[in-house]
């Protein structure tokens, strides 16, 4: 075996043992009661709210799909970065602080509890059909990830795709199950700090690679992909549907359930809105970072077949083999703060959200312990079946999942904070109406290509919201 390869075995090998430790000390602290394992106590400070949160709402996508945006569109790829720094800069203003003090008034462990208990839905019709549109949606991010666990090691030339979906859904699988939400936090927390070393070192040695940031200006002028508002061989109502689209990108995040779980589960108000500026400006350094290694790959590597393999290319030939293995290892993380997240809120959507709550059983912590996590071993068995199969139709859903759950709880968070009169009828509008703008609209070619598919999803949730919550507010607001 090649040297290079075995420096890379090596050091992704110290990677997953220390996401294994990492989920035995969670184990050890946080699997006492119920609300330790899914909530790890509401215990959680700044530092690991913000980079968990952080780095559980970007996956791969910061490391490998940004980058390539950056590659393939040129500076107008900035946009999506500052789209996406304006969903943290809103959360951080105007969405934790009240998100945690409301989720201590009402005793909520999660997004549903927390809708349900605000809105006083005693049918638990909103935890119902939330419940069903998380797990669903989160599954399928959940099978994404495990494909892109597989194409990496496979990619890193470490093993088959199909050991490779294995050893990464193993891995997540093993330490969500003994650590549970502690261990996920714990973890992307550890993974955030790795993504926002790698994003920041590795543009700035592409820079230097490129011949500094003049030379990168000046081939990119010559390429015709200099300009931060004209997109190449487009037109302006093209360039401006791009542009818009990219900004549209950060209304997904002040609902998405796996980021919100972050906030309510937060020490505190004031270590909420530390871990906002901490996580904001985690989105600048990394964000920004990504579009600036893709702009500079562009001169480096004019003819890339696959805009997304920027980072791995630039790796394998600027960087020292032990390096190069840090760097991959970070792709996987980012791969794994989204997978382990989504894994465990669905697990805990299902047991707690939907089996417990409406039940009303009174069962043994310690049972609602393994009841929980024999879903997250269900759920993970499921994602790998789907995962090994390669099935190309689900990068197909997963390219609305986030629009489509951000149209149905964005507008229907930042109501619940700031629209005295919403009601559990206005919620409801939320779920149904958001989620299915973002299919209708996906599904029409000339719609989907005009704008992206959230930016009418969230609006037009957010109007049915309010309109419905005004005409039946005589039977009950909050």
């Amino acid at each position: 075996m090649p040297l290079h390869h075995i420096s890379l075995i090596i050091t992704f090998v110290l990677y997953l043992i220390a996401l294994i430790v990492i989920g035995y000390l969670g184990e050890k602290k946080y699997s006492g009661t119920y609300e330790d394992f899914v909530s790890a106590g509401k215990s959680l400070g700044f530092f690991v709210t913000a980079l968990s949160a952080a780095a559980s709402s970007e996956s791969a996508w910061v490391m490998l799909g940004l980058s390539g945006l950056g590659y393939s569109k040129g500076v107008v790829a900035y946009w999506a970065a500052i789209g996406c720094v304006f969903g943290y800069l809103i959360n951080w203003l105007f969405v934790i602080a009240p998100v945690r003090r409301i989720s201590g008034e009402v005793n909520a462990l999660t997004l549903a509890d927390f809708v349900e208990n605000t809105l006083n839905d005693k049918k638990h019709f909103l935890r119902i059909i939330g419940s069903v549109v998380v797990v669903f949606f989160m599954l399928v991010y959940v099978i994404s990830q495990f494909i892109g666990a597989g194409k990496t090691l496979h990619g890193m030339g470490l093993t088959t795709y199909e050991n490779g979906v294995l050893i990464g859904s193993i891995i997540i699988g093993a330490y969500v199950l003994m650590g549970g939400y502690a261990a996920v936090c714990w973890t992307d927390a550890l993974q955030g700090v790795l993504m926002a070393g790698i994003m920041i070192g590795i543009p700035i040695f592409a820079i230097f690679k490129a011949g500094g940031i003049l030379n990168v200006f000046h081939m990119l002028q010559n390429m015709g992909m200099a300009s931060l508002f004209n997109l190449k061989n487009a037109t302006l109502w093209g360039s401006l549907g791009f542009i818009f689209g990219s900004l549209g990108i950060g209304l997904g995040y002040q609902g998405m359930p796996h980021v919100v779980i972050r906030y309510i589960t937060v020490k505190d108000e004031r270590e909420g809105k530390i871990s906002g500026l901490v996580a904001t400006l985690w989105g600048v350094f990394v964000l920004f970072g990504s579009v600036t290694l893709g702009l500079c790959g562009r001169v480096l590597f004019s003819s890339l077949k696959d805009p997304e393999q920027v980072l791995p290319k630039f790796a394998s030939l600027y960087l020292h083999p032990i390096l190069a293995g840090i760097v991959l290892a970070a792709i996987t993380a980012a791969i794994m703060s989204t997978a382990d997240s989504q894994l465990m809120y669905a697990a805990t959507s299902l047991i707690n959200d939907l089996w417990l709550k409406i039940t009303k059983k009174n069962v043994d912590e310690k049972k609602l312990v393994l009841y929980t996590r024999i879903t997250i071993f269900l759920f993970t068995v499921i994602a790998i079946l789907f995962a090994i199969q390669n099935v190309k139709v689900i990068y197909t859903f997963v390219l609305y999942a986030w629009g489509a759950l951000g149209a149905a709880f964005s507008p229907m968070v930042l109501s619940i904070l700031y629209f005295k009169r919403f009601n559990k009828w206005g919620a409801l509008a939320n779920l149904i109406v958001g989620p299915l703008v973002v299919v209708v609209w996906t599904s029409i070619p000339f719609l989907k290509d005009m704008l992206y598919e959230l930016i009418p999803g969230f609006f037009v949730s957010l109007i049915a919201g309010i309109l419905v919550s005004y005409l039946t507010d005589k039977d009950g607001g909050k």
